[in-house]
């Protein structure tokens, strides 16, 4: 089958270098997958495009780019879309030094709707459809919704946990600009019990991108937490072999994600107990930490993520 992928090459989250590396993992493996790619960066005409399915790769809504026609093209058409909840932003990204305006919400679903896109893909549901139904209408946010969560495509770690420096690793980003989404996060960093790193945008010498699932797996245990939705250390924790401590999230533990199963979900109630019954008896949770990583493994790799869109076309509809 065949691919037209249209995505900015010099995205922040889709370069080699990027700090953030599950988005262009997962993006090289949808083109891996399918048997001819035509890979678009800039304005075209839709009647050069030869395609079962046109991708917008478009993480944050913030490549301007115009494809003429498109709309009225007969390929599947979807679009890419993390942070449902994103407000319109300009600004620059301190990494590259490259101006970005991010789409608001109204903005994003406009536009995809003008492109006359069939399915969105989006790593989150509660937070897609508080996003998007008071704007589309609940019967259509179903319908468009292509629900995927975020797949790293860094190999598995089977080193023990006996054998990794007996700590629990709270390491990301802490500044939200005031959305109040890393509230519980920078309470829990706080704690004396956490080896806290600091971000690689605070501290260079952190490791990032292709390098982090290997950074992570050296730790026995290691926090997953954000207030609204999972975000990629959700999956990233498990895969690398840790015991995954956890934020609560529904659409969490519909994936498979349960208590003293393949996680341990905290919260500020229980938090010091369930870390510190943790660091006094590592070894005792390996089966929890074995069960996070094969149910990744077995479900949620880049590689799962490129086969779930080509099945979808390859069937002659993503419903």
């Amino acid at each position: 089958m065949k691919l037209a992928v249209i995505f900015n090459k010099d995205d922040h989250k889709l370069r080699e270098t990027s700090y953030s590396y599950i988005y262009k993992g997962m993006l090289d493996a949808v083109i891996s997958r399918f048997e001819e790619v035509q890979k678009i960066h800039s304005d075209c005409s839709a009647k050069d495009i030869e395609a079962d399915l046109i991708l917008f790769y478009d993480i944050h809504s913030s490549h301007d780019v115009n494809i003429n026609g498109v709309k009225y093209h007969p390929a599947i058409k979807m679009e890419y879309f993390s942070d449902p909840y994103q407000e319109e932003m300009k600004g620059v990204y301190r990494q590259f030094n490259m101006p970005v305006h991010k789409l608001g919400r109204d903005q994003r679903i406009r536009r995809a709707l003008d492109r006359g896109i069939n399915f969105i893909i989006c790593p989150v549901k509660e937070n897609y459809f508080k996003s998007f139904v008071p704007i589309i209408g609940q019967e259509l946010a179903e319908k468009m919704l292509l629900y995927f969560p975020l797949t790293p495509s860094f190999e598995p770690s089977y080193v023990p946990l006996s054998l990794r420096e007996q700590k629990v690793l709270g390491n990301g980003a802490t500044w939200d600009g005031n959305t109040g989404c890393y509230t519980f996060r920078r309470w829990a960093f706080d704690q004396p019990y956490i080896h806290f790193v600091k971000h690689w945008l605070k501290d260079n010498n952190t490791p990032f991108g292709k390098d982090y699932g290997k950074f992570i797996s050296g730790f026995a245990g290691a926090l997953a937490l954000q207030d609204w939705h999972p975000i990629p250390k959700f999956y990233e924790i498990p895969l690398a072999g840790c015991l995954t401590l956890a934020q609560y999230h529904k659409e969490y533990e519909n994936l498979g994600f349960r208590d003293y199963e393949t996680c341990i979900y905290v919260n500020q109630g229980n938090f010091e107990k369930r870390i510190k019954d943790f660091l006094a008896d590592i070894p005792s949770y390996q089966k929890i930490a074995d069960a996070g990583r094969k149910l990744m493994e077995e479900n949620y790799t880049a590689k799962h993520f490129a086969n779930f869109l080509y099945d979808r076309v390859a069937h002659g509809t993503a419903s």
